[in-house]
């Protein structure tokens, strides 16, 4: 037995089912009338308002002036922008005349867009031109009164003494010139002005000014030297520039100055031949050693003052400097820097002060209840504290030995001629 094939059947034999329908087109048209209600509403309003776009100006049309012009007629004059009861304005006062300035014809200003004349225009300019003239003349005088009481009270202290000395012992001189004229030289009143300092501070951390001083001290003028040259008084010359070797015999400590002695180490001869015996060796030197010794000094400044020939005769060089083996300046051997004193003396302040936090009371939750031990261990505390820090403080402060041993080779740096009265005989 066969079933027949039903298409889209179902019990009832209808094609369709039930829930399903048909989609209708009047929403759709709805929705566009009211789409074109909206556009056509919106550009009446914009055709109201006159914003929409015209082929042609609105010059020429009759339309009303806008608010916003009326409103700035209303409140001109009014400087808040405030439109209140109306104020009487005040009456205009005359303005003050300048006594530097004559008083000038009134001149009628033009009005309008007519031009002034020729004579209002030339007596207005000469108004403006005297009037600026003298008020430039009298920025000019108070600038001046300005200057004036600054010179007053500047805090710079010039001593006129100073520039006399050194005009007088740098320049040579001049006859009709006087040292008033020369000690007003505005380079030197500079100079010394620079020196000195403005208002205590120092402007010349480095001493550049000093080492240019120091630098130019010889230097006078420029052109021919006035020194010419000297010939030898003598044959038995030693010229400056020369050394005479010796050796040390008493050693040197620089925590105490002292004197100090030498012996010549080899036979010094003249400077021009070199075949005239002046210092034997065996001579004896005298001088003396600088025990101010700062922190981080390795040499000691030495000078010599006389020599004792083994004849018995003496003869004074006044200060002549000693230098090492090498020629430079000063004495070296051996520096205590004192490092254990120092450093075991903060390490002992160290211990110390721990011992004193240790022993101090500790603050209780009622400051104000104290005990007598814990006042007598706090008042002790401190007090052994003190003075334990101001005694150890004292040895950092100490400065380096220097110590120069017996035997030491050194050289005198002849700094000025010397003349002897003839070769050495002993």
């Amino acid at each position: 037995m066969t079933q027949s094939l039903q298409l889209g059947g179902g019990p009832g034999g209808t094609g369709a089912p039930k829930d399903i329908r048909r989609l209708n087109r009047l929403p759709i048209i709805a929705a566009a009338v009211l789409g074109i209600l909206f556009l056509a509403v919106i550009f009446y309003g914009l055709t109201s308002r006159g914003l929409v776009f015209r082929s042609t100006s609105d010059a020429g049309t009759g339309g009303g002036a806008p608010a916003t012009t009326f409103a700035d007629q209303m409140k001109r004059g009014v400087a808040d922008g405030i439109i209140g009861d109306g104020q009487q304005s005040p009456e205009p006062r005359p303005a003050p005349q300048n006594p530097f300035v004559q008083p000038q014809p009134a001149v009628a200003e033009p009005r309008g867009g007519a031009l002034e004349s020729e004579e209002a225009w030339r007596a207005r300019l000469a108004r403006e031109g005297q009037e600026q003239f003298l008020r430039e003349q009298q920025r000019q005088r108070m600038a001046r009164l300005q200057a004036s009481n600054i010179a007053l009270d500047s805090p710079l202290a010039i001593d006129t003494q100073k520039i006399k000395a050194t005009t007088a012992a740098t320049s040579p001189a001049k006859p009709g010139a006087t040292s008033a004229a020369a000690s007003s030289s505005p380079a030197d009143l500079y100079s010394l002005a620079l020196l000195t300092g403005l208002n205590g501070q120092n402007l010349d951390p480095n001493g550049q000014a000093k080492k240019e001083n120091f630098f130019n001290s010889d230097l006078a003028k420029l052109g021919y030297l006035p020194n010419q040259v000297v010939p030898p008084r003598s044959y038995y010359e030693l010229k400056r520039g020369s050394v005479i070797p010796a050796t040390l015999i008493t050693g040197i400590n620089s925590d105490l100055p002292g004197r100090i002695t030498a012996q010549v180490s080899q036979n010094v001869y003249d400077s021009a031949t070199g075949h005239r015996l002046l210092i034997p060796q065996g001579t004896k030197l005298m001088g003396r050693y600088d025990s101010k010794i700062s922190f981080g000094q390795s040499r000691v400044l030495v000078i010599w003052t006389d020599i004792i020939f083994p004849n018995g005769s003496t003869l004074q060089i006044g200060g002549m400097a000693g230098t090492d083996a090498e020629g430079y300046g000063g004495f070296t051997d051996q520096v205590d820097n004192h490092s254990f004193k120092t450093f075991g003396s903060a390490i002992l302040l160290a211990i110390i002060g721990t011992g004193i936090d240790m022993a101090a009371p500790q603050s209780s939750t009622l400051a104000t209840q104290q005990t007598a031990s814990d006042a007598a261990r706090r008042n002790f505390a401190e007090t052994f504290g003190r003075v334990a820090e101001r005694t150890i403080n004292k040895n950092l402060d100490v400065q380096p030995t220097l110590e120069i041993r017996p035997g030491y080779q050194f050289n005198v740096l002849v700094d000025q001629d010397i003349v002897f009265p003839g070769a050495y005989r002993g």
